[in-house]
Formats: C-alpha cells, sequence, structure tokens
C-alpha cells in the first residue's frame, strides 16, 4: 500500500501581525569619532587628498571629475554611510547625486561636475564641527583611476563605463567619439539595466591608448571579454533506458536548454517542443553537451535507476547558444540568452545553463554576467539553474571559486556531488564531486545554493579515473561523463516538475525556496555541515513528492509576500505543538528557509544586493500594553524577555560538533552568515542542544514568535526618496516543525492551532494531474 501523501500547509498571517518598524536608535556620538588636533589633521589630509588628486593630470573638462573616497572600518552599516554621503552630494537631497556608486566593498566613487563642486567639497571637508564622524570614517580620497588589462594576444575586451546618471550620453558620446578615432570596431551591449557595457575588437596597444586618451575618465574597467567552454570528456556507457513517447492527454514539465543544441535522437524527439531557436545553423553546432544535458532532464532518473527528481519527465525546448568551434564570449552569449528567453517566456519558465565561463568570481563585486542573468530573469519572469562550473582536480584537493555568473542571485546555482564511490575516487557518497567549484559567493552569500548527482574522480599515477552519471550521445547511444554540467539538469527537471505541480502562476521565488528547504548532506561525512557549505551549498534536494508531502510527525509551513517598507511582520501566537512538551519544555528539530528577492542596484558593487530581511523565530514570556504616546513607540502591543532561538550563541558547541545522530550529521545547519544582505538563509536546529542556561527559553510556559523586518542600504532609500518609488520585498519563509523522536501528532496540530488563533491556511494546492499521480 502506497504511503499517505500528506500535504505542506500555506498560511498568511494576520492583519494584527503587520505592525510598523519603530527606529529608536541611540543617538550618542561613538567614541571613536576624532577630535581636536587628530580631527583637524585628518580632515587637511583628506582635503589635500581632493585637491592634489587632478595634479600633473590632463582632465577632459567636458566630462566630471572622478574621486575614490575610501572608507575605513568603522563604515560598516547604514547609519554611518548615511552622513558620508550627505556630507559629499553638495547639492543636497534633491539634487544630482555626487555619490554615484562602488567600488569593492570600501570605496565610493564620486564625481565633482566641475570645479565650483570640487571647492564645494572642500569646504565641507573644512567644517569639521558639522562633519566630524563622516570625516573620521573616510581613510582617504584620489583620483578614481580605472582597471585596465590589457592582455598579449588579446582581440575582444569588456569595457564597463561609469555611471554618470543625468551625463551618462555625454559620456557614452565622448567614450564613442574615441573608439572611432582609434578605429576600434565596438558594440554596446545589453546586460542589466544602468550598466553600460562595451564589447571592443582591440588590440594590447589600443587598449593602452583608449586609457591614456580624452575617454579615460570615463571608465570604470577594460578586461579581455570572458570565453565560454562546454566540456564533455566521456567513455561509452551501458544499459540505456527504453525511448519514451508522451502522453498526449497528459501536461508535462518543460525546461528550457541553454546549450550546445540537442539532436533529434529517437529518445529525444518526441520530447523537443517546438524548431530550435539560435543565431547558429545546424553545421555550427556540435550537439554532444546540449544532448547530454537534455537526456540528464528527461531520463535522468531512468538511468540512474532511482528516484532523484521524481515527477514527470520534461518536455524541452532547445535554446543553443554555444557553437562548435567554442568562438563565443560573454556579449554575444548574454544577447542570445536574452532573445531567446524573452521570445519563450510565455510558455518556458525554467532554463537550465551548463555553459560556464572561466573567470572566477569576486569576493567583493558581483560579474557583469551574473548581474545580467538577473535582469534577465526579472524581466521576463523565469528561473535559470546555472552550473556552478568545474575545476582541476587537485592531489592536495583544493578547489577553485565559482565560475562568473554562479553569482546570480535569481538564479539557482548548483554545484555537483558523488553519486558513487569506487576504491580510488577522492569523495564519498553525498560528498562534494572534487571537479566541483567551490563558493562563497561575493560578499559570502550562500553560492552555490544546493548540489546534485554529477560524478566522482579519482587521481592516479597516470591520471585520473571516473565514476560517470549516464545519457545519451548525439546518436542516441549511452554515454557517461562528470561535471556539474550534469548535476545542474537534475535541478532543473525539478523545479520544472514544481512549476508544474504547483497550481497558479509560476513563482520563481517559492520554487527556489522549497528546493533549498529540502536539502540536506546524505553523506556519513564527518565534516561540519557550516563547513560543507562552502562547496554544497544547503545540500541535495529530495525528490518532488518528499518537497511536497509532510510526515504524521511532522509539519511544513509555507508564509509568502511582500514586506513593504517601514512594515514588520510580528506573529506573536505562533503555532508551536504542546505535544512536543516533554518533562516541562518544548523538544523537537526545527527547520526554517528564507528566501528574499533583493533590490539590485548594479553600481554599488559589493552592495549590489540593496535590501534583506531580518528573520526571528524564538519564545517571549508574555504580552504586554506599550505606549504609544511616547517617542517611537509606534506599536501598542509587545513582548517581554524574547528569546531568537536562531542565535548560534544559544546552542552547546559540543553539541553542534557532534556527529553521532543523523541530523547532526545531515541536517543541522546554524550558521553566523557573514553577509547580512544574503538572498537565502537557512537554519536547522535541534532544541535539545540548547546550553543549560538556554533550555530556560523553551519552557513549557512560554510562547512563540516569528518576526520579519526589512533593511534597505542608503543608496535605494535615496532612490525611493527622489522617485517616490515604494519599496517593498517578495520573501517566501518555509518551516518545518519535526518530532525526531516519530511520536507526537505534529502534522495533526499544527492546523489546529492556527484555526484557533484565526490564520488563514490551507494545504497546498496541487494541479489536478500531479494530486492523481502523488495520491492526494
Amino acid at each position: 500500500m502506497a504511503e499517505e501523501f500528506l500535504p505542506i500547509t500555506v498560511f498568511r498571517q494576520r492583519e494584527i501581525d503587520e505592525t510598523r518598524v519603530e527606529g529608536m536608535g541611540n543617538k550618542d556620538k561613538p567614541k571613536w569619532v576624532l577630535s581636536g588636533a587628530d580631527l583637524h589633521e585628518h580632515a587637511q589630509s583628506l582635503i589635500a587628498g581632493l585637491s592634489d588628486a587632478y595634479e600633473g593630470v590632463l582632465h577632459n573638462e567636458g566630462l566630471p571629475y572622478v574621486y575614490d573616497v575610501k572608507l575605513n572600518e568603522r563604515d560598516t552599516s547604514k547609519t554611518k554611510r548615511k552622513p558620508i554621503v550627505d556630507m559629499l552630494n553638495v547639492d543636497g537631497a534633491n539634487g544630482e547625486a555626487n555619490v554615484i556608486g562602488m567600488r569593492g566593498a570600501n570605496s565610493l566613487i564620486v564625481r565633482a561636475k566641475d570645479a565650483g563642486q570640487v571647492r564645494a567639497m572642500e569646504e565641507r571637508l573644512s567644517d569639521k564641527e558639522r562633519y566630524d564622524l563622516p570625516l573620521t570614517c573616510i581613510e582617504s580620497i584620489s583620483r578614481f583611476v580605472p582597471e585596465i588589462k590589457p592582455t598579449p594576444d588579446e582581440t575582444v575586451y569588456k569595457a564597463r563605463l561609469l555611471d554618470f546618471g543625468p551625463d551618462a550620453a555625454l559620456c557614452e558620446r565622448v567614450f564613442e567619439d574615441q573608439l572611432d578615432f582609434l578605429c576600434i570596431a565596438f558594440q554596446k551591449v545589453s546586460y542589466a539595466q544602468d550598466l553600460n557595457v562595451y564589447r571592443l575588437e582591440a588590440n594590447q596597444s589600443q587598449v593602452k591608448m583608449i586609457a591614456d586618451g580624452v575617454a579615460s575618465e570615463t571608465l570604470f574597467f577594460i578586461r579581455p571579454m570572458p570565453r565560454c567552454v562546454a566540456t564533455l570528456d566521456g567513455m561509452p556507457s551501458v544499459g540505456a533506458p527504453d525511448p519514451m513517447e508522451p502522453d498526449l492527454s497528459m501536461e508535462y514539465p518543460v525546461v528550457g536548454v541553454l546549450d550546445s543544441g540537442i539532436a533529434p535522437i529517437c529518445q529525444l524527439q518526441p520530447w523537443l517542443m517546438e524548431k530550435r531557436l539560435s543565431t547558429y545553423t545546424d553545421n555550427e553546432l556540435d550537439k554532444q553537451h546540449g544532448t547530454f544535458v537534455a537526456g540528464v532532464i528527461t531520463y535522468g532518473d531512468r538511468f540512474e535507476h532511482s528516484e532523484w527528481v521524481g515527477g514527470l519527465p520534461p518536455k524541452l525546448l532547445d535554446g543553443a547558444v554555444f557553437p562548435a568551434d567554442g568562438n563565443i564570449d560573454e556579449s554575444t552569449m548574454v544577447d542570445s540568452i536574452r532573445t531567446i528567453v524573452g521570445a519563450t517566456r510565455d510558455r518556458v519558465k525554467v532554463w537550465n545553463l551548463s555553459l560556464s565561463f572561466m573567470d572566477e568570481i569576486s569576493d567583493n563585486e558581483f560579474s557583469e554576467f551574473g548581474m545580467a542573468l538577473d535582469a534577465i530573469q526579472d524581466d521576463h519572469g523565469v528561473l535559470i539553474c546555472k552550473s556552478a562550473g568545474n575545476c582541476d582536480v587537485r592531489a592536495d584537493r583544493t578547489k577553485g571559486r565559482l565560475c562568473v555568473g554562479s553569482d546570480s542571485v535569481r538564479a539557482l546555482t548548483v554545484g555537483s556531488a558523488a553519486q558513487v564511490k569506487a576504491p580510488l575516487d577522492q569523495a564519498g557518497v553525498g560528498e562534494a564531486s572534487p571537479f566541483s567549484r567551490k563558493g562563497p559567493g561575493p560578499q559570502y552569500i550562500i553560492k552555490p545554493e544546493v548540489s546534485h548527482y554529477g560524478g566522482n574522480v579519482g587521481r592516479t599515477p597516470t591520471g585520473y579515473v571516473r565514476s560517470e552519471v549516464h545519457s545519451f550521445d548525439v546518436t542516441g547511444n549511452p554515454a557517461g561523463a562528470v561535471g556539474t554540467s550534469f548535476s545542474t539538469p537534475r535541478v532543473s527537471a525539478l523545479a520544472a516538475n514544481l512549476q508544474l505541480a504547483l497550481a497558479g502562476e509560476f513563482d520563481p521565488l517559492l520554487i527556489k525556496a522549497l528546493i533549498v528547504h529540502s536539502t540536506s548532506f546524505p553523506g556519513d561525512s564527518l565534516i561540519p555541515n557550516t563547513e560543507k557549505v562552502e562547496e554544497m551549498g544547503f545540500g541535495i534536494p529530495v525528490n518532488l513528492r518528499s518537497i511536497l508531502s509532510d510526515e504524521e510527525h511532522s509539519s511544513t509551513l509555507v508564509l509568502h509576500g511582500f514586506l513593504p517598507r517601514g512594515q514588520k511582520v510580528e506573529i506573536n501566537d505562533f503555532p508551536m505543538p504542546s505535544s512536543l512538551v516533554r518533562d516541562g519544555y518544548y523538544t523537537g528539530q526545527v527547520i526554517l528557509t528564507a528566501a528574499f528577492s533583493p533590490i539590485r542596484e548594479p553600481k554599488e558593487a559589493a552592495e549590489y544586493c540593496q535590501s534583506d530581511i531580518e528573520v526571528k523565530l524564538g519564545t517571549y514570556d508574555h504580552k504586554e500594553l506599550r505606549d504609544i504616546t511616547k517617542q517611537g513607540i509606534l506599536n501598542p502591543i509587545g513582548r517581554k524577555d524574547n528569546k531568537n532561538l536562531l542565535n548560534p550563541s544559544r546552542y552547546s558547541r559540543p553539541k553542534l560538533r557532534s556527529a553521532e545522530d543523523e541530523f547532526s550529521r545531515r541536517e543541522k545547519m546554524l550558521i553566523r552568515y557573514k553577509g547580512k544582505y544574503a538572498p537565502v538563509k537557512k537554519y536547522a536546529l535541534d532544541l535539545a542542544d540548547l546550553t543549560k542556561k538556554n533550555r530556560e527559553a523553551v519552557r513549557a510556559d512560554r510562547l512563540w514568535y516569528l518576526d520579519m523586518k526589512g533593511t534597505y542600504r542608503d543608496s535605494v532609500e535615496r532612490r525611493a526618496l527622489q522617485t517616490n518609488e515604494p519599496l517593498r520585498q517578495e520573501y517566501c519563509i518555509i518551516i518545518t516543525i519535526r518530532d525526531p523522536n516519530g511520536l507526537a501528532p505534529v502534522y495533526n496540530e499544527v492546523p489546529q492551532l492556527l484555526e484557533h488563533k484565526n490564520f488563514w491556511h490551507q494545504n497546498v494546492q496541487l494541479a489536478n494531474q500531479v494530486r492523481a499521480m502523488v495520491g492526494q
């Protein structure tokens, strides 16, 4: 008899749970603010840096002056950033901004449109009493120098211009006139809004002439144009599954394949939706890589004799963007992806991108390719599953960083894990494949978010041995290969099946959150899960049925919506089941995944993600009435003695390091997220791990709460003030409450608590076809 399908629960906060953000910050001046002679000396050094920045340098009088304002370590929050920007914006809040972006994590890019504005800045730097705090936070001021990388034998470059706002058109004209004068062929490429990128056909000496010419002050950088790779090194395999035919009476999931083309072999031809979309002719394509990827998408479970994905085999749309000669650069790839995704936006919502550029991501800036993928996904309402990329397998087991594009904050980035371990293979089952590149992403965001099975590799004195995953070659014969290119299609197939299963409009954030929430580390490695995250993200997702269902002793809640700026969600009646109380204390395991769609700002470098939502789950003693006539108090109901249980410091370190039980080895996740503005966060905790002191926080008489509060960086708040743009963030919070002993009737009790406290709730709504398939 099939196991009963118990669907997960969707609920919404009540009107009384929507409260206002209260601002009662400390107005006292920090002790580290300079004063007296120290402040005077520092201000004079900054004034000298500003006034001497262009000494001996040829300045194009038709362009603004541009400065690099380096911040010191004290400038770590918006409360300190705001007074710095206020000081440097000499025309005031309603004037044109002088701060036009960032470079890295600690440098502001500042423009002065003429000598008059330079003098105005000098006057403000001299006003030490008024600007003592921002002056203290600035380390130095110098002329902005663009990054120029002329390279021997390189003939195609990527140039990015500074974003001069209202002067952007003038600066573009100066730059393009210089290119024409130097006889350099160029093309302006659409990457993302406010991202001025050009493709240049130039040699090393021409790049140097641009850097030394009249347009040099328009430049952010000139770098060699990244080039794409697609490798398929495999051996013939055995045992291919029989060809399948779609049932014409059924609807199937759909995955778009952005790759090298799909061969119309008998196994895949019935699953191809329509004519290939590509700028390349059939003779210009080598379809080996794309065919292997497509075979994993549609036949992956059957090849591996496992239900890793589950659901239905997806149909395929062939978007060929990689030619046989490999002669394609990043700008051409971006243009092709944008065109194909845009042309099919109404019928293809999940795309697989298993191609990589070999340039590695940066710690302090997001790649142009990643930002372009974000813009494409936002513009067309799609989800791209992007491979993390492969690196060389080294004897010391060190790994390369993720490839550019893998830092797309809207995409779901996928690493590779080993599905088997042969005697000479490096990785154990369920561990990161030896070739799978590692994170984190820029500013410590978790990348990759997930992994799936893509093979294993071992070193021998004469070369390598491999434990491959399986698919088809271009003749329809079985083939084997390894790589993140072939773990990613499994996640794409899973995402497409979730799209089909969930009734209603396509929701990429919900699908992303559900997949991440289901992940775990299936291996038995003793490496702490917090260390595995760099290589595998949050782990390997379960199959479709398991994502959408609960067990009798667990309950999964989905809270999804938009949080406007200035508003917070305070659910003071969170439904923690009393059946989990043992000996006067709550017990159980809680898994919480928080996924957001941050506001993006390409010119802000390390601060590309301009918004975040802080989530807290915990307990409190009792509710209390508050006096809203007092300054700073906006909400009439408050809580007494809050204890946030997502704080890792509340748990015993020896217990957190323990790997004796399955939950500790495979799911436990209490990370101190270094990057505050992280689009995905996940916590998995066991209340049994609380320290003796903090165990009092889960006494049976305490109440439970869930909080969400949005935060925004200074740059996007200034933009919203000027444009009257209402700021808000989309969020998806998924919480699973579980009795590890398998005794408490958690699944039945949680909906009863929701009903008792007047929450709207229902079982997740599934398409009729999927309901029949899972036996609901």
